[in-house]
């Protein structure tokens, strides 16, 4: 943003722009503009540009400038004004001189004419002195009879009109005019003015009155700052009767004293003076007089610019009473610290009147929160606020003590209490709060811990019971084929295909077994990690044949998705239980999937980690059983599900050994449309990255 042109001045020159400078500031652009005006002219007319020329009124001219601004930059604006008056030697030389003139002098009366009225109205607006403006009304109007005598025109300064043929009057005329105006205009500003400063006077007069009558210490400072605009120091202007009762001072000995020299003195560094009345924002502080054993409450305000008035109150008895209130408060705290209740008196309206609490991190009170507030606007809810209140009442009443449980929202979450209210006299009853939050969560977790039990004892006996029948059916099913292979009413053929079931059934069985034996090496943290480099095509290739194989007979096809085509693309894992992951997703995609596509495979993910997922058409999961389905012994219990074989352990299984190996299986599933397993594990050593171009 430009600078005003009256703050670019006042840097140059070393002052500040004010309303009480503008003569300065008028009077700098006047003589500069005549060092400029002589200066240019001179140079013209050296460099033979200039038509008219006068080498005489330019040095006078610049000579004027010059002694203006010294006068200015000597803070001496009387004799900057009086500078004007030099203005006759340019305006001889220019307009009247006749070996110097610019013109004709016959011709230049109107120049002389008119140079001096504006320097008339230069002095009634820098000067408006009547005295000022007549003598150089008079000097001017010498200056202007001899121009005219020179030009040979004296016969015409009885006339009206300065020529018959023309309508132009008489310069004599027109200058005392513009005098008369003049003195008109500094005349009535002088009677505004003293009108004005009788009013000043009279309004101070009454603030004189009024600060003599103040209760409170009154103090007036005066700040005065150099031509930086800097603060320099501050000056005590002015103090009242309350000021000199209060500090034990007398008005002579601070009025128009350095605040740096007196005010250690009255305030003995009770507080920082100079940044409180110089940079602060603030307007009020308190301090404490040490030496006069007072408080003190200081506000102020300004008035004007650079000026600060300061109302000093005696607060002693308020803090006296507040610091009493403190002492007994704490007296009264530190009795009660040892107790980890909260305490309240309440009214018999259902105001808190008091409380005390220990300091607890579950809750925390602020006393301007609830001294004075009503039960009804402290958190509680409506239907828990008119009982306590009813509680108050029967309390006061029947002088009994009544006993509420409530949940309150803390800081960290919910925080449980149980309140205790007793009569303290008629009009009022006390009421004592005890967290019971840890008692009460401890109770919710062994209920919880009780269902749990009972919950895990209920589906252990449906997994002994269901692992029984499950046992059982392929054990029918291999003794009873067994049996008929040795009888000779069976041809070769059914014997083989007896011998198929017998082996499917073997397998389904050694299935049993093992998941029994991985859970409870599971229950037994007996599960260990083997970490090895793992070449994942290989790996993959192999489940990809050995399923491909198993759903030869279904109508159900296999695809297998290798992000990475290179051979030796692997990482260092546990081969055995990423696989046998991998193994449990896909033999519950084909348990689950009539026909359609099973697709498996991974992805690599930032490089950091390696994906994994199974996804099929198969029947699908409800969205309220997917997260059960990881759960041991769990299989959903629907219409769709119930048929088939199985001892629920496969999912846990398989999420027990993705955690350990630092990922977790998830899941989306729509009904009828088929499910997505996936998990990630890190991407740990991994070789063979970049991706074969075919």
């Amino acid at each position: 943003m430009q600078e005003p042109k009256t703050h670019l001045i006042s840097k140059i020159f070393s002052f500040n722009p004010s309303e009480e400078k503008r003569i300065r500031i008028g009077l700098y652009l006047v003589y500069l503009s005549g060092i400029v005006f002589s200066l240019y002219s001179f140079t013209a007319t050296l460099a033979g540009s200039l038509k008219y020329s006068c080498i005489p009124g330019d040095a006078s001219l610049l000579a004027m400038s010059v002694i203006g601004i010294y006068f200015l930059r000597a803070n001496k604006v009387s004799g900057a004004i009086n500078t004007l008056f030099l203005i006759v030697l340019p305006m001889y030389f220019y307009f009247i001189s006749a070996p110097y003139a610019i013109m004709p002098i016959h011709l230049t009366i109107p120049f002389t004419l008119w140079t001096a009225i504006g320097c008339l109205v230069l002095l009634l607006f820098f000067s408006n002195n009547r005295r000022k403006i007549t003598v150089f009304f008079l000097l001017a109007l010498c200056v202007l009879a001899v121009h005219v005598w020179d030009s040979n025109r004296i016969d015409q300064l009885t006339s009206f009109y300065w020529n018959a043929n023309e309508f132009v009057l008489n310069p004599i005329i027109v200058l005392s005019t513009a005098y008369i105006i003049c003195f008109i205009t500094a005349w009535s500003f002088e009677l505004n003015m003293k009108e004005l400063r009788e009013k000043a006077e009279e309004t101070e007069n009454e603030i004189t009155q009024t600060l003599r009558q103040l209760q409170h210490g009154y103090l007036l400072l005066k700040i005065n700052r150099d031509e930086m605009g800097s603060a320099v120091n501050m000056e005590v202007r002015k103090v009242n009767l309350a000021f000199e009762n209060l500090f034990k001072v007398n008005a002579r000995e601070v009025k128009n004293v350095d605040a740096d020299v007196i005010f250690p003195k009255i305030f003995r560094n009770s507080f920082d003076w100079n940044n409180f009345f110089l940079f602060s924002k603030k307007n009020k502080t308190e301090f404490f007089v040490e030496h006069l054993n007072k408080w003190v409450e200081l506000t102020t305000l300004s008035p004007k610019k650079d000026y600060i008035a300061c109302l000093f109150h005696d607060i002693s008895s308020k803090q006296n009473t507040i610091v009493s209130l403190k002492e007994s408060r704490k007296r009264y705290k530190v009795l009660l610290e040892a107790i980890p209740d909260l305490f309240f008196i309440i009214d018999k309206d259902g105001i808190y009147v008091d409380f005390a609490i220990k300091d607890s991190e579950v809750i925390q009170i602020n006393a301007d929160d609830i001294i004075g507030n009503s039960i009804f606007e402290v958190g509680f809810s409506e239907k828990m606020s008119r009982k306590i209140y009813q509680f108050i009442q029967d309390a006061i009443r029947f002088d009994s003590i009544e006993t509420i449980e409530y949940a309150l929202e803390v800081e960290k979450g919910t925080a449980m209490f149980e309140m205790r209210i007793a009569k303290l006299d008629d009009n009022s009853v006390i009421s004592i709060a005890r967290d019971i939050t840890k008692r009460k969560m401890a109770e919710i977790r062994l209920e919880e811990a009780k269902q749990k039990a009972e919950e895990a004892d209920q589906l252990k006996s449906a997994f002994l019971a269901n692992i029984s029948h499950e046992i059982r059916t392929p054990m029918n099913a291999i003794i009873g084929f067994s049996r008929m292979i040795g009888s000779p009413d069976f041809d070769l053929e059914e014997k083989n295909r007896f011998i198929d079931i017998i082996i499917s059934n073997g397998r389904l069985l050694m299935e049993m077994i093992n998941d029994m034996i991985s859970i409870s090496k599971i229950e037994s943290k007996q599960v260990v990690v083997h970490k090895g480099f793992c070449k994942i095509n290989d790996m993959m290739v192999d489940l990809y044949r050995e399923y491909s194989m198993e759903v030869s007979n279904k109508p159900v096809r296999m695809k297998l998705s290798n992000e990475n085509a290179n051979p030796k693309f692997g990482v260092t894992t546990d081969r055995y239980l990423l696989g046998e992951i991998l193994k449990k997703l896909i033999d519950n995609a084909i348990k689950f999937t009539h026909e359609g596509e099973i697709e498996f495979g991974y992805q690599l993910l930032d490089k950091t980690r390696l994906k994994f997922f199974v996804r099929d058409t198969g029947i699908g999961i409800e969205k309220q059983n997917l997260e059960r389905i990881f759960d041991r012994f769990h299989q959903i219990d629907n219409k769709k599900s119930r048929k088939y074989e199985g001892t629920g352990l496969g999912l846990a299984i398989a999420q027990h050994y993705a955690v350990v190996l630092g990922g977790k299986i998830e899941v989306q599933s729509e009904v009828d449309k088929g499910s997505t397993f996936w998990f990630t594990i890190p991407f740990e050593n991994g070789d063979g990255m970049l991706k074969v171009v075919r």
